[in-house]
Protein backbone atom coordinates (compact mmCIF):
# COMPACT_ATOMS: atom_id res chain seq x y z
CA UNK A 1 0.00 0.00 0.00
CA UNK A 2 1.49 3.33 -1.08
CA UNK A 3 0.26 6.72 0.05
CA UNK A 4 0.46 9.69 -2.27
CA UNK A 5 1.75 12.91 -0.71
CA UNK A 6 -1.64 14.72 -0.72
CA UNK A 7 -3.29 11.72 0.93
CA UNK A 8 -0.39 11.41 3.34
CA UNK A 9 -0.65 15.01 4.52
CA UNK A 10 -4.41 14.71 4.57
CA UNK A 11 -4.15 11.82 7.03
CA UNK A 12 -1.82 13.84 9.21
CA UNK A 13 -4.25 16.76 9.33
CA UNK A 14 -7.15 14.38 9.94
CA UNK A 15 -5.61 12.89 13.07
CA UNK A 16 -4.09 16.11 14.36
CA UNK A 17 -7.14 18.35 13.89
CA UNK A 18 -9.15 16.87 16.82
CA UNK A 19 -6.16 17.25 19.11
CA UNK A 20 -5.72 20.84 18.02
CA UNK A 21 -9.38 21.54 18.74
CA UNK A 22 -9.13 20.03 22.22
CA UNK A 23 -5.99 22.05 22.94
CA UNK A 24 -7.68 25.30 21.84
CA UNK A 25 -10.63 24.67 24.11
CA UNK A 26 -8.25 24.43 27.08
CA UNK A 27 -6.37 27.65 26.33
CA UNK A 28 -7.65 31.02 25.22
CA UNK A 29 -4.38 31.93 23.49
CA UNK A 30 -3.08 28.81 21.74
CA UNK A 31 0.44 28.95 20.40
CA UNK A 32 0.73 26.89 17.23
CA UNK A 33 4.02 25.11 16.81
CA UNK A 34 5.65 25.91 13.48
CA UNK A 35 7.07 23.36 11.11
CA UNK A 36 10.82 23.06 11.68
CA UNK A 37 13.48 21.69 9.36
CA UNK A 38 16.93 20.64 10.57
CA UNK A 39 19.74 18.67 9.05
CA UNK A 40 23.15 18.85 7.53
CA UNK A 41 25.30 18.55 4.41
CA UNK A 42 28.64 16.74 4.30
CA UNK A 43 31.19 16.39 1.51
CA UNK A 44 34.31 14.25 1.68
CA UNK A 45 37.24 13.10 -0.46
CA UNK A 46 40.03 10.73 0.42
CA UNK A 47 42.61 8.19 -0.63
CA UNK A 48 43.21 4.47 -0.09
CA UNK A 49 46.31 2.34 -0.66
CA UNK A 50 46.89 -1.35 0.03
CA UNK A 51 49.72 -3.80 -0.51
CA UNK A 52 49.66 -7.55 -0.05
CA UNK A 53 45.90 -7.84 -0.63
CA UNK A 54 43.37 -6.71 -3.17
CA UNK A 55 41.93 -3.26 -2.61
CA UNK A 56 38.97 -3.28 -0.22
CA UNK A 57 37.94 0.27 -1.12
CA UNK A 58 38.08 2.83 -3.92
CA UNK A 59 41.56 4.31 -4.34
CA UNK A 60 40.10 7.84 -4.36
CA UNK A 61 36.78 7.70 -2.50
CA UNK A 62 34.60 10.79 -2.55
CA UNK A 63 30.99 11.53 -1.88
CA UNK A 64 28.26 13.86 -0.74
CA UNK A 65 25.69 13.13 1.96
CA UNK A 66 22.72 15.17 3.10
CA UNK A 67 20.14 14.67 5.82
CA UNK A 68 17.05 16.58 6.82
CA UNK A 69 14.41 16.12 9.50
CA UNK A 70 11.02 17.79 9.17
CA UNK A 71 9.35 18.31 12.56
CA UNK A 72 5.58 18.74 12.35
CA UNK A 73 3.11 19.76 15.05
CA UNK A 74 2.11 16.88 17.31
CA UNK A 75 5.65 15.57 17.81
CA UNK A 76 5.93 14.03 14.31
CA UNK A 77 9.42 13.78 12.83
CA UNK A 78 10.13 12.89 9.19
CA UNK A 79 13.81 12.02 8.56
CA UNK A 80 15.32 12.01 5.06
CA UNK A 81 18.86 11.15 3.97
CA UNK A 82 20.72 10.77 0.69
CA UNK A 83 24.26 9.60 -0.06
CA UNK A 84 25.94 10.00 -3.47
CA UNK A 85 29.51 9.02 -4.31
CA UNK A 86 31.77 6.68 -6.24
CA UNK A 87 31.09 3.99 -3.59
CA UNK A 88 27.39 3.95 -4.40
CA UNK A 89 24.21 5.93 -3.81
CA UNK A 90 21.27 5.53 -1.44
CA UNK A 91 18.16 7.39 -0.39
CA UNK A 92 16.11 6.87 2.76
CA UNK A 93 12.72 8.28 3.62
CA UNK A 94 10.04 7.33 6.16
CA UNK A 95 7.02 6.86 3.92
CA UNK A 96 7.35 3.11 3.36
CA UNK A 97 6.25 2.53 6.93
CA UNK A 98 4.87 5.67 8.49
CA UNK A 99 2.71 5.89 11.57
CA UNK A 100 1.63 8.34 14.22
CA UNK A 101 0.30 7.96 17.78
CA UNK A 102 -0.76 11.43 19.00
CA UNK A 103 -1.77 11.66 22.67
CA UNK A 104 -3.94 14.15 24.47
CA UNK A 105 -4.59 13.70 28.18
CA UNK A 106 -6.00 10.17 28.57
CA UNK A 107 -6.55 9.44 24.85
CA UNK A 108 -4.05 8.03 22.32
CA UNK A 109 -4.81 7.47 18.64
CA UNK A 110 -2.79 5.05 16.49
CA UNK A 111 -2.66 5.35 12.70
CA UNK A 112 -0.42 3.85 10.03
CA UNK A 113 2.31 1.33 10.82
CA UNK A 114 2.30 0.80 14.59
CA UNK A 115 3.68 -1.51 17.29
CA UNK A 116 1.29 -1.86 20.21
CA UNK A 117 1.56 -4.22 23.17
CA UNK A 118 -1.48 -5.27 25.21
CA UNK A 119 0.16 -8.31 26.88
CA UNK A 120 3.12 -10.66 26.20
CA UNK A 121 0.97 -13.57 24.98
CA UNK A 122 -1.68 -11.72 22.92
CA UNK A 123 -0.83 -8.52 21.05
CA UNK A 124 2.91 -8.21 21.69
CA UNK A 125 4.37 -5.45 19.49
CA UNK A 126 3.64 -7.07 16.13
CA UNK A 127 3.76 -4.44 13.37
CA UNK A 128 0.39 -3.80 11.75
CA UNK A 129 -0.94 -1.28 9.25
CA UNK A 130 -4.19 0.19 10.47
CA UNK A 131 -5.58 2.21 13.34
CA UNK A 132 -6.59 2.05 16.94
CA UNK A 133 -7.22 3.90 20.18
CA UNK A 134 -6.16 3.60 23.81
CA UNK A 135 -8.37 5.37 26.34
CA UNK A 136 -7.60 5.67 30.04
CA UNK A 137 -10.26 7.92 31.65
CA UNK A 138 -9.73 7.59 35.36
CA UNK A 139 -9.23 3.94 36.28
CA UNK A 140 -10.79 2.58 33.10
CA UNK A 141 -8.41 1.02 30.58
CA UNK A 142 -9.74 0.55 27.03
CA UNK A 143 -7.81 -0.34 23.90
CA UNK A 144 -8.67 -1.47 20.40
CA UNK A 145 -6.66 -1.86 17.19
CA UNK A 146 -7.48 -3.17 13.74
CA UNK A 147 -5.29 -3.61 10.72
CA UNK A 148 -3.20 -5.72 8.39
CA UNK A 149 -0.64 -7.88 10.19
CA UNK A 150 0.88 -9.45 7.04
CA UNK A 151 0.73 -8.33 3.46
CA UNK A 152 0.11 -10.70 0.57
CA UNK A 153 3.32 -11.93 -1.08
CA UNK A 154 3.34 -14.18 -4.14
CA UNK A 155 6.40 -16.06 -5.26
CA UNK A 156 7.82 -15.67 -8.74
CA UNK A 157 7.75 -19.05 -10.46
CA UNK A 158 10.93 -18.12 -12.32
CA UNK A 159 12.70 -17.21 -9.05
CA UNK A 160 10.90 -19.11 -6.27
CA UNK A 161 13.63 -18.47 -3.67
CA UNK A 162 13.51 -14.67 -3.84
CA UNK A 163 10.41 -14.23 -1.67
CA UNK A 164 8.62 -16.17 1.04
CA UNK A 165 4.93 -16.36 0.12
CA UNK A 166 2.28 -15.27 2.61
CA UNK A 167 -1.43 -14.55 2.67
CA UNK A 168 -2.79 -11.16 3.56
CA UNK A 169 -3.54 -11.33 7.27
CA UNK A 170 -5.92 -8.95 9.02
CA UNK A 171 -7.03 -8.90 12.60
CA UNK A 172 -8.07 -6.92 15.62
CA UNK A 173 -7.31 -6.81 19.32
CA UNK A 174 -9.35 -5.30 22.14
CA UNK A 175 -8.42 -4.64 25.74
CA UNK A 176 -10.66 -3.90 28.71
CA UNK A 177 -9.23 -3.34 32.14
CA UNK A 178 -9.25 -1.39 35.36
CA UNK A 179 -6.47 0.30 37.31
CA UNK A 180 -3.47 2.56 36.86
CA UNK A 181 -0.21 2.12 34.98
CA UNK A 182 1.34 0.36 38.02
CA UNK A 183 -1.75 -1.48 39.33
CA UNK A 184 -4.13 -2.97 36.80
CA UNK A 185 -6.00 -6.01 35.57
CA UNK A 186 -6.65 -6.28 31.81
CA UNK A 187 -8.55 -8.78 29.68
CA UNK A 188 -7.32 -8.97 26.08
CA UNK A 189 -8.79 -10.61 22.99
CA UNK A 190 -6.98 -11.00 19.66
CA UNK A 191 -8.53 -12.41 16.50
CA UNK A 192 -6.74 -12.63 13.14
CA UNK A 193 -7.07 -14.67 9.95
CA UNK A 194 -5.49 -15.10 6.52
CA UNK A 195 -7.32 -14.08 3.35
CA UNK A 196 -7.26 -17.06 0.99
CA UNK A 197 -8.09 -14.86 -2.01
CA UNK A 198 -5.13 -12.51 -1.47
CA UNK A 199 -2.73 -14.67 -3.55
CA UNK A 200 -3.27 -17.02 -6.46
CA UNK A 201 -3.05 -20.69 -5.50
CA UNK A 202 -1.59 -21.93 -2.23
CA UNK A 203 2.11 -21.65 -3.24
CA UNK A 204 3.02 -24.26 -0.62
CA UNK A 205 1.47 -22.50 2.38
CA UNK A 206 -1.83 -22.95 4.22
CA UNK A 207 -4.17 -20.17 5.43
CA UNK A 208 -4.36 -19.87 9.19
CA UNK A 209 -6.67 -18.37 11.80
CA UNK A 210 -6.02 -17.50 15.43
CA UNK A 211 -8.01 -16.41 18.48
CA UNK A 212 -6.22 -15.59 21.71
CA UNK A 213 -7.83 -14.72 25.03
CA UNK A 214 -5.59 -13.49 27.82
CA UNK A 215 -5.47 -11.84 31.23
CA UNK A 216 -2.58 -9.62 32.31
CA UNK A 217 -2.08 -7.91 35.65
CA UNK A 218 0.46 -5.92 37.66
CA UNK A 219 -0.31 -5.22 41.32
CA UNK A 220 1.51 -3.54 44.21
CA UNK A 221 0.46 -4.76 47.66
CA UNK A 222 1.11 -3.90 51.31
CA UNK A 223 2.50 -0.39 50.92
CA UNK A 224 4.27 -1.39 47.69
CA UNK A 225 6.51 -3.90 49.51
CA UNK A 226 4.90 -6.78 47.64
CA UNK A 227 4.38 -6.97 43.87
CA UNK A 228 2.44 -9.46 41.79
CA UNK A 229 2.69 -10.09 38.03
CA UNK A 230 0.48 -12.35 35.96
CA UNK A 231 0.20 -13.09 32.25
CA UNK A 232 -2.10 -15.94 31.20
CA UNK A 233 -3.42 -16.73 27.73
CA UNK A 234 -5.16 -19.45 25.77
CA UNK A 235 -4.63 -19.63 22.02
CA UNK A 236 -6.82 -21.48 19.51
CA UNK A 237 -4.69 -21.72 16.35
CA UNK A 238 -6.02 -23.24 13.13
CA UNK A 239 -3.13 -24.07 10.80
CA UNK A 240 -5.35 -24.76 7.77
CA UNK A 241 -8.74 -23.05 7.56
CA UNK A 242 -9.74 -25.42 4.73
CA UNK A 243 -9.72 -28.40 7.11
CA UNK A 244 -12.93 -30.17 8.05
CA UNK A 245 -15.07 -28.79 10.84
CA UNK A 246 -15.32 -30.86 14.02
CA UNK A 247 -18.15 -31.10 16.54
CA UNK A 248 -18.11 -28.51 19.29
CA UNK A 249 -16.36 -29.68 22.45
CA UNK A 250 -18.25 -29.69 25.73
CA UNK A 251 -15.37 -27.95 27.47
CA UNK A 252 -16.29 -24.36 28.50
CA UNK A 253 -13.00 -23.00 27.19
CA UNK A 254 -13.57 -24.45 23.71
CA UNK A 255 -17.10 -23.06 23.68
CA UNK A 256 -15.67 -19.61 24.44
CA UNK A 257 -13.23 -19.76 21.55
CA UNK A 258 -15.93 -21.13 19.24
CA UNK A 259 -17.71 -17.78 19.53
CA UNK A 260 -14.91 -16.22 17.46
CA UNK A 261 -13.73 -19.07 15.21
CA UNK A 262 -14.98 -22.56 14.32
CA UNK A 263 -13.16 -25.65 15.54
CA UNK A 264 -11.49 -27.64 12.73
CA UNK A 265 -9.28 -30.69 12.43
CA UNK A 266 -6.18 -28.46 12.28
CA UNK A 267 -7.20 -26.38 15.32
CA UNK A 268 -5.03 -26.71 18.42
CA UNK A 269 -5.75 -25.11 21.80
CA UNK A 270 -2.66 -24.31 23.87
CA UNK A 271 -1.98 -22.17 26.92
CA UNK A 272 0.84 -20.00 28.27
CA UNK A 273 1.33 -18.47 31.68
CA UNK A 274 3.95 -16.60 33.64
CA UNK A 275 3.56 -15.56 37.29
CA UNK A 276 5.77 -13.49 39.52
CA UNK A 277 5.67 -12.59 43.20
CA UNK A 278 8.15 -10.13 44.66
CA UNK A 279 9.03 -8.55 47.97
CA UNK A 280 11.09 -5.40 48.34
CA UNK A 281 12.27 -3.57 51.47
CA UNK A 282 15.09 -1.11 52.03
CA UNK A 283 17.80 -3.75 52.33
CA UNK A 284 16.26 -6.97 51.05
CA UNK A 285 14.41 -8.19 47.99
CA UNK A 286 13.11 -11.52 46.77
CA UNK A 287 11.33 -12.47 43.55
CA UNK A 288 9.77 -15.80 42.64
CA UNK A 289 8.86 -16.50 38.99
CA UNK A 290 7.13 -19.36 37.23
CA UNK A 291 6.67 -19.78 33.48
CA UNK A 292 4.93 -22.46 31.47
CA UNK A 293 4.38 -22.28 27.71
CA UNK A 294 2.88 -25.37 26.13
CA UNK A 295 4.29 -26.87 22.92
CA UNK A 296 3.25 -25.09 19.70
CA UNK A 297 1.74 -22.11 21.53
CA UNK A 298 1.41 -19.29 19.01
CA UNK A 299 -0.20 -15.90 18.70
CA UNK A 300 -0.49 -13.85 15.53
CA UNK A 301 0.18 -10.77 17.67
CA UNK A 302 3.82 -11.72 18.23
CA UNK A 303 6.64 -12.72 15.90
CA UNK A 304 8.26 -15.46 17.96
CA UNK A 305 8.88 -16.71 21.46
CA UNK A 306 10.08 -20.01 22.84
CA UNK A 307 7.43 -22.66 23.52
CA UNK A 308 7.51 -26.08 25.19
CA UNK A 309 9.20 -24.70 28.27
CA UNK A 310 8.62 -24.71 32.02
CA UNK A 311 10.85 -22.82 34.43
CA UNK A 312 11.12 -21.88 38.10
CA UNK A 313 13.30 -18.95 39.22
CA UNK A 314 14.19 -17.44 42.59
CA UNK A 315 16.08 -14.12 42.69
CA UNK A 316 17.15 -12.60 46.04
CA UNK A 317 18.95 -9.28 46.57
CA UNK A 318 20.61 -7.85 49.69
CA UNK A 319 22.01 -4.40 50.55
CA UNK A 320 24.52 -4.23 53.41
CA UNK A 321 26.82 -1.63 55.00
CA UNK A 322 24.53 1.29 54.14
CA UNK A 323 24.16 0.03 50.55
CA UNK A 324 27.91 -0.01 50.00
CA UNK A 325 27.72 -3.79 49.55
CA UNK A 326 25.10 -5.15 47.15
CA UNK A 327 24.49 -8.85 46.48
CA UNK A 328 22.11 -10.01 43.72
CA UNK A 329 21.54 -13.67 42.93
CA UNK A 330 19.37 -15.85 40.73
CA UNK A 331 18.75 -19.60 40.56
CA UNK A 332 16.52 -21.26 37.99
CA UNK A 333 15.43 -24.67 36.73
CA UNK A 334 14.08 -25.20 33.23
CA UNK A 335 12.82 -28.17 31.23
CA UNK A 336 11.00 -28.98 27.98
CA UNK A 337 8.99 -31.98 26.69
CA UNK A 338 5.88 -30.87 28.58
CA UNK A 339 3.64 -33.06 26.41
CA UNK A 340 5.95 -36.10 26.84
CA UNK A 341 6.15 -36.57 23.08
CA UNK A 342 9.89 -36.04 22.49
CA UNK A 343 12.49 -38.76 22.41
CA UNK A 344 14.46 -36.93 25.12
CA UNK A 345 13.78 -34.34 27.80
CA UNK A 346 16.28 -31.50 28.19
CA UNK A 347 16.82 -29.85 31.57
CA UNK A 348 18.74 -26.69 32.36
CA UNK A 349 20.11 -25.23 35.57
CA UNK A 350 20.87 -21.52 35.57
CA UNK A 351 22.55 -19.66 38.41
CA UNK A 352 24.09 -16.20 38.69
CA UNK A 353 25.59 -14.01 41.40
CA UNK A 354 26.59 -10.34 41.35
CA UNK A 355 28.52 -8.73 44.20
CA UNK A 356 29.32 -5.01 44.16
CA UNK A 357 31.34 -3.33 46.91
CA UNK A 358 31.86 0.45 46.84
CA UNK A 359 33.27 1.63 50.20
CA UNK A 360 34.04 5.08 48.76
CA UNK A 361 33.81 7.14 45.60
CA UNK A 362 37.45 6.39 44.86
CA UNK A 363 37.42 2.62 45.14
CA UNK A 364 35.09 -0.17 44.04
CA UNK A 365 35.06 -3.83 43.06
CA UNK A 366 32.51 -5.88 41.14
CA UNK A 367 32.25 -9.63 40.89
CA UNK A 368 29.96 -11.60 38.58
CA UNK A 369 29.41 -15.35 38.46
CA UNK A 370 27.08 -17.38 36.24
CA UNK A 371 26.67 -21.10 35.77
CA UNK A 372 24.54 -22.66 33.06
CA UNK A 373 24.08 -26.41 32.93
CA UNK A 374 22.19 -28.54 30.44
CA UNK A 375 21.42 -32.25 30.54
CA UNK A 376 19.08 -34.75 28.91
CA UNK A 377 16.82 -37.48 30.25
CA UNK A 378 15.10 -40.27 28.38
CA UNK A 379 11.72 -39.46 26.85
CA UNK A 380 9.89 -41.77 24.49
CA UNK A 381 13.14 -43.57 23.73
CA UNK A 382 16.29 -44.30 25.76
CA UNK A 383 19.26 -42.02 25.09
CA UNK A 384 22.46 -43.51 23.72
CA UNK A 385 25.31 -42.55 26.06
CA UNK A 386 27.59 -41.46 23.22
CA UNK A 387 24.93 -38.95 22.06
CA UNK A 388 23.76 -37.71 25.47
CA UNK A 389 23.97 -33.93 25.85
CA UNK A 390 25.47 -32.91 29.20
CA UNK A 391 27.36 -29.63 29.38
CA UNK A 392 28.18 -26.89 31.85
CA UNK A 393 29.03 -23.25 31.05
CA UNK A 394 30.88 -21.33 33.75
CA UNK A 395 31.63 -17.60 33.63
CA UNK A 396 33.53 -15.45 36.14
CA UNK A 397 34.31 -11.73 35.97
CA UNK A 398 36.02 -9.38 38.41
CA UNK A 399 36.51 -5.64 37.97
CA UNK A 400 38.62 -3.42 40.22
CA UNK A 401 38.68 0.37 39.91
CA UNK A 402 40.54 3.09 41.79
CA UNK A 403 40.48 6.82 41.13
CA UNK A 404 42.51 9.81 42.31
CA UNK A 405 41.31 13.33 41.66
CA UNK A 406 42.66 16.78 42.55
CA UNK A 407 42.08 20.26 41.21
CA UNK A 408 44.26 19.66 38.14
CA UNK A 409 43.99 15.98 37.16
CA UNK A 410 41.75 12.95 37.38
CA UNK A 411 43.38 9.51 37.43
CA UNK A 412 41.48 6.26 36.98
CA UNK A 413 43.02 2.78 37.24
CA UNK A 414 41.07 -0.33 36.19
CA UNK A 415 41.82 -4.02 36.33
CA UNK A 416 39.40 -6.51 34.75
CA UNK A 417 39.68 -10.28 34.55
CA UNK A 418 37.33 -12.88 33.05
CA UNK A 419 37.21 -16.65 32.93
CA UNK A 420 34.85 -18.66 30.72
CA UNK A 421 34.75 -22.43 30.60
CA UNK A 422 32.70 -24.99 28.70
CA UNK A 423 32.80 -28.42 30.36
CA UNK A 424 31.43 -31.38 28.45
CA UNK A 425 30.28 -34.05 30.91
CA UNK A 426 30.02 -36.65 28.15
CA UNK A 427 33.37 -38.44 27.98
CA UNK A 428 32.73 -39.44 24.38
CA UNK A 429 32.42 -35.87 23.04
CA UNK A 430 34.41 -33.84 25.59
CA UNK A 431 37.67 -34.14 23.64
CA UNK A 432 36.10 -32.17 20.77
CA UNK A 433 34.05 -29.54 22.62
CA UNK A 434 35.69 -28.48 25.88
CA UNK A 435 37.38 -25.07 25.91
CA UNK A 436 38.51 -22.33 28.28
CA UNK A 437 39.06 -18.61 27.81
CA UNK A 438 40.85 -16.15 30.10
CA UNK A 439 41.22 -12.41 29.62
CA UNK A 440 42.85 -9.69 31.70
CA UNK A 441 42.93 -5.93 31.03
CA UNK A 442 44.92 -3.30 32.94
CA UNK A 443 44.01 0.29 32.11
CA UNK A 444 44.98 3.84 33.08
CA UNK A 445 42.94 6.93 32.17
CA UNK A 446 44.18 10.50 32.72
CA UNK A 447 42.12 13.68 32.33
CA UNK A 448 43.44 17.23 32.64
CA UNK A 449 40.53 19.25 34.03
CA UNK A 450 41.48 22.82 33.02
CA UNK A 451 42.35 22.38 29.32
CA UNK A 452 40.26 19.23 28.82
CA UNK A 453 42.91 16.96 27.29
CA UNK A 454 42.99 13.25 28.15
CA UNK A 455 45.19 10.20 27.65
CA UNK A 456 44.80 6.49 28.20
CA UNK A 457 46.90 3.34 28.13
CA UNK A 458 45.82 -0.30 28.33
CA UNK A 459 47.48 -3.69 28.26
CA UNK A 460 45.38 -6.76 27.47
CA UNK A 461 46.05 -10.48 27.45
CA UNK A 462 43.73 -13.20 26.18
CA UNK A 463 44.28 -16.93 25.90
CA UNK A 464 41.95 -19.65 24.69
CA UNK A 465 42.46 -23.35 25.27
CA UNK A 466 40.77 -25.28 22.44
CA UNK A 467 40.18 -29.03 22.10
CA UNK A 468 43.13 -31.30 21.36
CA UNK A 469 45.54 -29.12 23.37
CA UNK A 470 45.43 -26.14 21.02
CA UNK A 471 46.29 -22.80 22.61
CA UNK A 472 45.65 -19.36 21.12
CA UNK A 473 47.01 -16.16 22.68
CA UNK A 474 46.47 -12.47 21.96
CA UNK A 475 48.21 -9.71 23.90
CA UNK A 476 49.53 -6.19 23.49
CA UNK A 477 49.21 -2.51 24.45
CA UNK A 478 46.82 0.21 23.34
CA UNK A 479 47.43 3.95 23.82
CA UNK A 480 45.43 7.03 23.02
CA UNK A 481 45.39 10.79 23.53
CA UNK A 482 42.95 13.59 22.73
CA UNK A 483 43.90 17.25 22.86
CA UNK A 484 41.88 20.42 22.16
CA UNK A 485 43.65 23.38 20.54
CA UNK A 486 42.85 26.95 19.48
CA UNK A 487 40.38 27.60 22.31
CA UNK A 488 38.88 24.14 21.78
CA UNK A 489 37.93 24.91 18.17
CA UNK A 490 40.34 22.21 17.01
CA UNK A 491 39.91 18.77 18.58
CA UNK A 492 42.57 16.17 17.85
CA UNK A 493 42.94 12.53 18.86
CA UNK A 494 45.42 9.72 18.23
CA UNK A 495 45.01 6.01 18.97
CA UNK A 496 47.37 3.09 18.37
CA UNK A 497 47.50 -0.59 19.27
CA UNK A 498 50.04 -3.38 18.89
CA UNK A 499 48.57 -6.88 19.11
CA UNK A 500 50.60 -10.10 19.11
CA UNK A 501 48.87 -13.40 18.37
CA UNK A 502 50.25 -16.90 18.80
CA UNK A 503 48.67 -20.08 17.44
CA UNK A 504 50.07 -23.50 16.50
CA UNK A 505 53.62 -22.29 17.10
CA UNK A 506 53.26 -19.33 14.74
CA UNK A 507 53.54 -15.73 15.98
CA UNK A 508 51.83 -12.84 14.21
CA UNK A 509 51.24 -9.17 14.87
CA UNK A 510 48.73 -6.47 14.03
CA UNK A 511 49.52 -2.73 14.19
CA UNK A 512 46.59 -0.33 14.02
CA UNK A 513 46.83 3.48 14.27
CA UNK A 514 44.43 6.36 13.61
CA UNK A 515 44.59 10.15 13.71
CA UNK A 516 41.52 12.37 13.79
CA UNK A 517 41.12 16.14 13.76
CA UNK A 518 38.01 18.31 13.69
CA UNK A 519 38.07 22.11 13.30
CA UNK A 520 35.01 24.25 13.99
CA UNK A 521 34.96 26.90 11.26
CA UNK A 522 31.88 28.60 12.67
CA UNK A 523 28.74 27.90 14.60
CA UNK A 524 27.47 25.45 11.97
CA UNK A 525 30.51 24.56 9.83
CA UNK A 526 33.38 22.15 10.45
CA UNK A 527 36.36 20.50 8.76
CA UNK A 528 37.24 16.87 9.54
CA UNK A 529 40.47 14.96 8.85
CA UNK A 530 40.87 11.21 9.32
CA UNK A 531 43.98 9.07 8.77
CA UNK A 532 44.29 5.34 9.41
CA UNK A 533 47.02 2.72 9.09
CA UNK A 534 46.77 -1.08 9.42
CA UNK A 535 49.63 -3.58 9.26
CA UNK A 536 48.65 -7.23 9.58
CA UNK A 537 51.08 -10.14 9.69
CA UNK A 538 49.63 -13.49 10.77
CA UNK A 539 53.02 -15.19 10.62
CA UNK A 540 52.23 -16.93 7.34
CA UNK A 541 54.33 -15.74 4.35
CA UNK A 542 51.28 -15.20 2.13
CA UNK A 543 49.19 -13.42 4.77
CA UNK A 544 50.87 -10.05 5.18
CA UNK A 545 49.33 -6.77 4.10
CA UNK A 546 49.29 -3.01 4.74
CA UNK A 547 46.49 -0.50 4.39
CA UNK A 548 46.61 3.29 4.48
CA UNK A 549 43.51 5.43 4.21
CA UNK A 550 42.54 9.02 4.79
CA UNK A 551 39.75 11.49 4.15
CA UNK A 552 39.03 15.19 4.39
CA UNK A 553 35.48 16.32 4.93
CA UNK A 554 33.44 19.50 5.19
CA UNK A 555 30.14 19.68 7.04
CA UNK A 556 27.46 22.28 7.54
CA UNK A 557 24.37 22.00 9.72
CA UNK A 558 21.13 23.95 9.65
Amino acid sequence: MRLSLPLFYGLILLFLSPLSAWAQSESETPKPKPVRVSGGLNAYAGFYQASGIENRNQTTPFGLSASATVSLPGGISLPFSVIVGNQGASFRQPFNQFGISPTYKWATVHAGYRNVQFSPFTLASHTFLGGGVELNPGKLRIGAVYGRFNKAISTDLANPDQAIPSFKRTGYAVKLGYGSAANYVDVVLLNAADDTSSITGTQGITPARNTVLGVTSRLSLANKNFSFEMDIAGSAYTRDTRAQLVPLSDKPLMKTFNLFMPAQLSTQLTTAAQLGLGYRSKNFGLKLQYKRIEPNFQTMGSYYFQSDIQSFTIAPSINLLNSKLRIIGSLGLQQDNLAKTKNAQTGRKIGSLVISYNPSNAFGIDFQFSNYGISQQAGLRPIIDTLRLAQNNLSLMANLRYSIQNEAFSHLFTLTGTHQQLSDLNNTTSAFTQNQNQNINLGYFLTELALGWSANAMVSYTQTALPQDQMVRFYGPTVGISYPLLDKKLNTSFNASYLINQQLGVTGKVINASLNASYQLGKRQSLNLQLGYLNSNTGQPDQKFNELRGSLGYGISF
